[in-house]
């Protein structure tokens, strides 16, 4: 290695050195590329020569892309420590493409302006078609959140001239084109536009050295929704015109499975907003497929009391992008507690692990509330123990023997389990175990008892710190991240926290609306704001009213046989969420997070709690204090902890319920 990662002074032959080993080998260059530039010293030189290596390459477009899919260049600048850091450090790609475009953005919650500042002169200023794009696909990059959520208008067109400004180049064309289709798709708000999406000529988007064959492929497949969206608009028929919309629905949910699959960004948020504003839009003014056929109880799509799974697991794409982040690399990946209130969707989080990671990967269900109360560490273990044989044996890792009760001595618990780990090394096949430990609270409750000891926590820190392969995913609530016990640190310092709050509101309505795809009955947009707006995007509480908005549906049309429309207006949320037996159901909820207040280290919360539920339109800080009896001191404490655990916002500042419909059941709770 010609430079010193720590070094900060200029080395004249490290942009030389980066070159030649780019035209050599690009892909080993690559790597030197991703080691050079977390100094931010020495990024001058790597920008320099990748600005000599793009405008020399005879095909920089496709150059431009390999940077996008390039391993070493997914990695982070620095690697996330605490929790928030992986949105405020990059990844080392996005910080190529700005450098290229001659960008300064923050690279991690160090970087230092004043360094790229000092070095800007050492670099190759030259603005051109190329690394104005290169800049456009790092702004892309930056919008995700704003592609992700269906609430955020995004015009593509904003960098039609960026796009149109390559299309000389080798694959230019390509790309100035999908560009400028994805736009038009984007710029679709009614069926009749959607109608008038497909292009006529097509054939530009079927060529065999395509530079992102994928993408086109995709265009090549909403050109063809778009043609069924004409049949359905165009026929007479009432058969004809269901088969042409449901034609036209399975396939945009087939095409967003495998562009989550199979497109790399920035092309694949971008094809994801227009497959689900496609979806809106069929929705809301084509109406659901098969309705006018259909007859009997509408199937009810919402769950209260287990995990949802499969299609029906809907609205935590930013956790699960999250671990897949952090379990996507080989090597070392962290363990994780996900943690939160009762009924906001950790348990589902969990069940649907397997769905997101390859056959490599061995899922380990290990749920606290099933295992039940322990005699033992040893038990424990040994029941641990048995539950990942089980699902090895089912995966076809041969030669593990079961596990035997007595290989778990109660004076030597660790022995067994760690004897049982070393045999699993030498036959997993290069497979990684996650063991997935619901309702890890009770851990807790069991040392307090003395069935279990705190070493246990220590032994499986050691565990996974041993064994990059064996990774554990804790899911609790919010008392788990406040546990400050001594024996929680070691354990707590070694895992990455991930909170599981509220919905965002295009994810709230999704859920809303679309429960499963099949699901035909439709809501006025005023009642589903209100869903939201009552619910403030919990989870339970968003099921709970569809479930019950959809049994009161049938118990009205064929228990009582009255003749009604399938929609859901304002009135039908109100007559739900006003009748007797809404506490009743939404109890599970709504007693998980008083009792939580009720016996958090934190005190005075609830006082707080019972003060604000008169003031719909909530209260100021200290008029807050007053209204609990309680100093400013301790309702500020109490405040704090309210608003860490999502109980309470501030909005404008004054304090209100994040949930309304909580402040509600807190109201009545005390009159």
């Amino acid at each position: 290695m010609i430079w010193d990662e720590l070094g900060v002074l200029p080395l004249p032959s490290a942009q030389t050195f980066l070159l030649r080993q780019l035209h050599q080998d690009e892909s080993q260059g690559l790597v030197l590329v991703s080691e050079a530039v977390r100094n931010p010293f020495q990024r001058w030189a790597v920008q320099s020569a990748l600005q000599h290596y793009l405008h020399a390459n005879p095909q920089p477009i496709p150059l431009l892309y390999r940077l996008l899919s390039a391993p070493p260049l997914a990695e982070y600048i620095i690697a996330p420590v605490e929790e928030g850091d992986w949105k405020r450090t990059l990844p080392v790609h996005r910080l190529l493409l700005a450098e290229l475009d001659q960008r300064w953005i923050k690279s991690s919650p160090d970087a230092d302006h004043f360094v790229y500042r000092l070095t800007r002169r050492l670099r190759d200023r030259r603005a051109t078609p190329l690394t104005r794009f290169a800049g456009m696909l790092e702004e892309l990059l930056a919008q995700q959140d704003a592609l992700d959520d269906d609430e955020r208008p995004f015009d593509l067109s904003q960098f039609q001239a960026i796009y149109e400004g390559v299309r000389e180049q080798p694959g230019g064309a390509e790309i100035a084109r999908s560009y400028a289709t994805m736009a038009s798709y984007l710029a679709c708000k009614s069926l009749t536009e959607l109608a008038a999406a497909g292009t006529a000529d097509i054939a530009w988007a079927q060529q065999a050295d395509a530079v992102r064959p994928l993408v086109l492929a995709a265009i090549v497949r909403l050109d063809a929704v778009s043609d069924d969206i004409r049949a359905y608009r165009d026929s007479s028929s009432r058969a004809n015109r269901q088969a042409a919309l449901l034609r036209a629905t399975d396939a945009l949910k087939e095409l967003e499975q495998d562009v989550q699959e199979q497109v790399v960004a920035p092309e694949q948020h971008l094809l994801r907003r227009i497959i689900r504003q496609w979806q809106a839009i069929i929705i809301a003014e084509g109406g659901v497929v098969g309705r006018a056929t259909k007859a009997g109880p509408v199937a009810n799509p919402y769950i209260l009391n287990n995990p949802a799974e499969g299609e029906r697991f809907v609205g935590r794409d930013d956790t699960m992008r999250r671990l897949e982040e952090l379990w996507s690399g080989a090597g070392q990946v962290p363990s994780v507690v996900i943690y939160g209130h009762r009924r906001m969707g950790k348990t589902s989080i969990l069940h649907n692990l397997g769905r997101r990671f390859g056959a490599q990967t061995v899922i380990v269900d290990f749920n606290m509330q099933r295992v039940g109360r322990v005699n033992s560490d040893a038990d424990l273990l040994y029941q641990l123990a048995l539950h990942i044989y089980d699902e090895c044996a089912a995966r076809g890792i041969a030669g593990l023997d079961e596990p035997a009760e007595q290989d778990f001595p109660a004076e030597r618990p660790y022995l067994g389990f760690t004897r049982f780990l070393k045999r699993l090394d030498s036959l997993r096949d290069g497979r990684r175990l996650i063991v997935t430990v619901d309702e890890f609270e009770k851990i807790e409750s069991q040392i307090e008892a003395g069935q279990l000891t705190p070493a246990l926590l220590d032994f499986w820190r050691g565990s996974f710190m041993t064994y990059p392969w064996f990774v554990l995913a804790l899911a609790g609530l919010y008392s788990l991240e406040e546990r400050r016990h001594d024996y929680w640190s070691p354990l707590f310092g070694s895992v990455t926290g991930i909170k599981v709050s509220f919905l965002t509101p295009g994810a709230a309505r999704r859920l809303i609306s679309e429960p499963t795809p099949d699901f035909d009955i439709d809501y006025d947009d005023d009642a589903i704001a209100q869903i939201i707006a009552l619910t403030g995007g919990q989870p339970f509480l968003i099921q709970l009213i569809g479930h019950t908005l959809v049994s009161r549906f049938n118990q009205q049309s064929y228990e009582e046989g009255r003749e009604q429309e399938r929609r859901f207006h304002l009135a039908d949320v109100a007559q739900v969420i006003n009748a007797p037996e809404f506490d009743r159901d939404g109890h599970a909820y709504f007693s998980g997070v008083w009792s939580q207040a009720e016996h958090s280290d934190h005190g005075g919360q609830l006082d707080v709690l019972r003060a604000l539920a008169p003031h719909s339109v909530g209260l100021p800080p200290d008029a807050l204090a007053a209204a609990s009896g309680r100093g400013l001191a301790q309702a500020g404490e109490a405040i704090t902890t309210l608003c860490d655990h999502d109980v309470l916002i501030e909005r404008d500042g004054r304090y209100v319920y994040t949930v309304e419909l909580m402040r509600r059941w807190v109201l009545r709770r005390q009159n």
